[in-house]
């Protein structure tokens, strides 16, 4: 899941070292400390990887060549290799101007990545990079990652029973108005599917139009349906829904900013589905409630 096309691996951890997992270097010679977290809430890992960025930070470009050459390719130069892979030359002083630090944690961890919210408020470029695991078919798991993102919501997937749906219009309009004129909950083909099947009977969903915002909402009867996308027997069940109770339209729609305003909270509304707690999705229907028109 290294994304190698983005970023040159300079080194991996050796046993019992005090080094972190993963340091890579990017297209501007940024460099890049990751700290990989096998369990939850342990608030220690980030402070580890910030203690690196106090070790590591202030290492010159022969002390990064010297890594590169001993973790990863002693035939040639951390310069030369870069300039290969980027198509661009820096100076040895263009290197490690700036530390990112990474923190590889899994999405349920909110306590992690409240901490990481909390340090780039502070003026620290810390970004959690979520990793989510799906079972799929016989002996098949699915994993999604999403490298590279700034901006998080820590709690999009705490199960408090108030979901944002995407409507998929960016993709199809068709998906969209199906869901509006059906009453339902959808998504489509792996891994984002399955999102669907965390849905229990009496979640609200709220159903968010990209670029427009909160269309309609209703309470999920909490039966899962498999059918082939758009009707396309090519595609069997490669789309799951649920029915929504009570659905009711949100006119006019409420805006990603109001959004924003009712629950305090900087939302991510590029995912398929996410959670928000439940003060938040309390107040956000209460606001629909009061000021919008069915």
């Amino acid at each position: 899941m290294f994304p190698d096309d983005e970023l040159i691996l300079l080194m991996q951890s050796r046993s019992w070292q005090e080094e972190p997992d993963l340091m890579a270097v990017d297209k501007k010679g940024n460099l890049f400390i990751f700290e990989l977290k096998a369990w939850e809430s342990h608030s220690s890992n980030l402070l580890q990887v910030l203690r690196y960025g106090q070790i590591y930070g202030a290492m010159k470009y022969p002390e990064l060549d010297a890594w590169f050459k001993r973790s990863t390719d002693p035939s040639q130069s951390l310069k030369i290799a870069h300039k290969a892979k980027f198509g661009v030359e820096l100076s040895e002083e263009d290197f490690n101007r700036k530390q990112i630090f990474v923190v590889m944690t899994n999405g349920l961890d909110y306590r992690t990545r409240e901490a990481a919210q909390y340090w780039r408020s502070s003026g620290l470029d810390v970004r959690p990079w979520v990793y989510r695991v799906y079972t799929g078919g016989a002996d098949e798991m699915l994993l999604e990652m999403s490298p590279f993102r700034v901006l998080d919501n820590p709690y999009e997937d705490i199960a408090e029973g108030y979901y944002i749906l995407n409507t998929n219009v960016s993709n199809t309009q068709q998906d969209h108005d199906d869901m509006l004129a059906h009453g339902k909950a959808a998504a489509f083909f792996d891994p984002w599917k399955f999102k669907i099947e965390r849905l229990a009977k009496g979640d609200v969903v709220f159903l968010y139009q990209s670029g427009v915002g909160i269309v309609a909402l209703g309470e999920a009867d909490g039966k899962l349906v498999k059918a082939p996308y758009q009707g396309d027997p090519a595609h069997p069940d490669e789309e799951y829904s649920m029915k929504l109770q009570r659905f009711q339209h949100v006119s006019p729609p409420l805006t990603a900013a109001e959004i924003k305003t009712i629950t305090g909270v900087n939302h991510v509304f590029m995912s398929t589905m996410f959670g928000v707690d439940a003060d938040s999705g309390k107040a956000i229907r209460k606001f629909i409630h009061d000021n919008r028109q069915a």
